[in-house]
């Protein structure tokens, strides 16, 4: 804890860290940390450890627009490995500084990944020079700093400095939209209505002082509002953060666990609940059939997954390589029936005609299958149709 008294506060961050850390520094402090005594795993070497990280990011590929590719730098985002291994690799980093800086350093430093926070009373030559010196060691790291003598935002906190202590409040970035789901989203009801709660327990945690607190919550009203909320969930959430201390509201809900009894696994729907209703109103039969009645011992625990959304249907991790050319071509999609009915080519012809296609069609084109008749209804059963009937 800090207890002298601040001139300045900083604020860092690592630009791009995940893609920019060199494979053989992280490499280093996987096996500095694993060698500690008391990191070592019973069983597995750290030779074996240090291996098993070097295959995952030496054998990281990727395919865009029909190519591959290896990433050669960094960990790949969105995995699950990734965090660990940059917050391991900064601590390695900053071991290292503060091994090798001979001049004053800040006094107080806190980091969460790639975000630092530092309090000194250093004077500010002194703690540019600090500064200098870190972006300065390891050539792929870049931190970008901000210091401050009164104000500075870490993560969504503000925390402002006074003579002798620091006052927090919270703070919202620039980019932040605040669109939170729309009440009228096909999720259950128990799940929207939580979300105002958990946003001004956010709030009640990040706010010191009362009157604080209220300007915010009154704030994060207006946001649920706009997203069409009832005003009797927000007033209900408001009333149960209201009667919580902010000591209260860092203590962590302990729930209990739910994992012996079967589950029943529904995609949701507002229908579904229906079915949920009489699955557990006949219970009973279950319980009464012998084959039946030890698994269904107690009421089984009925949970919802998320149903496909307009990002599941629009975003794909792969492009379909598609023709340019114009014509009909199939769109190579896994499981289309359409494509195998598909005659991939610029001109349809038949016994007295050839019509060219001047437009590009493939499966997801409006229309496409009625070209496949009208193409079937022409060769096949000699019908003349207008050419008008085509994209042309």
């Amino acid at each position: 804890m800090y207890t002298g008294q601040p001139k300045d506060s900083t604020e860092n961050d690592v630009s791009s860290l995940y893609t920019s850390i060199p494979h053989a520094d992280g490499l280093k402090a996987i096996r500095y940390f694993f060698d500690i005594p008391e990191n070592k795993h019973k069983s597995i070497s750290t030779d074996i450890l240090v291996r098993l990280t070097e295959l995952v990011l030496n054998l990281n590929s990727f395919e865009f627009n029909g190519q591959f590719f290896d990433q050669i730098s960094g960990v790949a985002m969105g995995t699950a490995f990734g965090p660990s291994y940059a917050c391991l690799f900064m601590g390695f980093l900053e071991l290292n500084i503060c091994s090798s800086y001979t001049g004053p350093m800040p006094e107080f430093y806190r980091r969460y990944i790639d975000d630092g926070l530092g309090i000194t009373s250093l004077t500010e030559n002194d703690l540019i020079k600090f500064i200098e010196f870190t972006n300065n060691f390891n050539p792929a790291i870049r931190f970008t700093y901000t210091i401050s003598r009164t104000r500075v935002n870490f993560l969504d906190i503000e925390i402002n400095v006074t003579q002798n202590s620091l006052f927090t409040s919270c703070h919202y970035k620039d980019t932040d939209s605040h669109n939170y789901l729309l009440y009228s989203s096909s999720h259950p009801p128990s799940c929207k209505d939580s979300i105002p709660y958990s946003q001004l327990l956010r709030i009640r945690r990040l706010c010191q002082d009362d009157n604080d607190f209220t300007e915010k919550a009154t704030e994060m009203i207006e946001f649920f509002l706009r997203r069409g909320y009832p005003q009797a969930i927000l007033d209900k959430a408001l009333s149960r953060v209201e009667n919580l201390k902010r000591e209260q509201a860092f203590k962590k809900k302990t729930t209990s666990s739910n994992d012996e009894r079967p589950k029943l696994i529904l995609t949701y729907h507002p229908h579904n609940v229906k079915a949920k209703n009489i699955f557990l109103k006949n219970l009973n039969i279950l319980q009464a059939d012998e084959h039946t009645r030890d698994v269904f011992s107690s009421p089984p625990l009925v949970v919802f997954r998320r149903d496909q959304n307009l990002q599941d249907i629009l975003v794909h991790t792969k492009l379909h390589n598609i023709s340019s050319e114009p014509g009909t071509w199939p769109c190579k999609r896994r499981n289309c029936q359409t494509c195998k009915h598909t005659l991939a080519t610029p001109t349809v012809t038949c016994p007295k005609m050839t019509i060219k296609i001047s437009g590009k069609f493939n499966c997801f084109s409006v229309n496409f299958k009625w070209l496949n008749v009208a193409y079937t209804w022409l060769c096949g059963m000699r019908f003349k149709l207008s050419s008008r009937r085509f994209w042309i």
